[in-house]
């Protein structure tokens, strides 16, 4: 039997994966695309992407798998990464289904709109902020090196292409963005 913290990181990872289909099928059936244009350097842009998956399969290996990297890990780290990722996973989850059809993979090639309510009241990128979290659980969790590395990439990368889509939507949405950036932070 798995200890009760890689039961709760595989339980919560398991539902933001069907969350995460459920979602791309509903944005499929309307016609949508997941597809955006890069907000910076393609190379760039999709090496960010990629290491979102390292870091979440990685922790995932370790959930299944204790013996994993042959690294023992601290109790109490273990927890932290879990609460951590449990949270950053609900956030995630939460933003996928009201960014609704807005839901994209870089820059939306059509019209969207401007989400404002929700989470989005609280925090101006709470799908960032669910995956950082995620990726910080991660390297909590399984804090090889690594993984390390790959939590500190993808964190500075996506850091860098928030800040293209922040200029993408102040190009789209103008006054209406200043307004809702002048009174919503960033994160948090």
């Amino acid at each position: 039997m798995l200890p009760l913290p890689n039961l709760i990181i595989i339980t919560g990872f398991s539902l933001l994966g069907i969350g995460m289909i459920v979602a791309f099928i509903r944005i499929a059936l309307k016609g949508g695309s997941l597809i955006g244009r890069p907000s910076a350097n393609p190379f760039f842009f999709y090496s960010a992407k990629l290491s979102i998956f390292v870091s979440i399969g990685l922790l995932l290996c370790k959930a299944i798998v204790p013996s994993f990297g042959g690294l023992k890990v601290p109790e109490g780290l273990v927890w932290m990464g879990t609460l951590l990722g449990t949270a950053g996973a609900a956030i995630l989850l939460f933003s996928f289904f009201q960014l609704s059809d807005s839901l994209k993979y870089g820059l939306p090639k059509e019209g969207t709109q401007l989400k404002t309510s929700g989470l989005f009241r609280f925090s101006r990128n709470p799908l960032y902020m669910g995956l950082f979290l995620v990726n910080i659980a991660s390297a909590l969790f399984f804090p090889a090196i690594p993984n390390i590395l790959v939590t500190i990439y993808c964190i500075m990368a996506h850091g860098i292409l928030i800040r293209g889509e922040e200029r993408f939507l102040e190009k789209r949405f103008g006054a209406e963005w200043v307004a809702y950036k002048n009174k919503v932070r960033r994160f948090i």
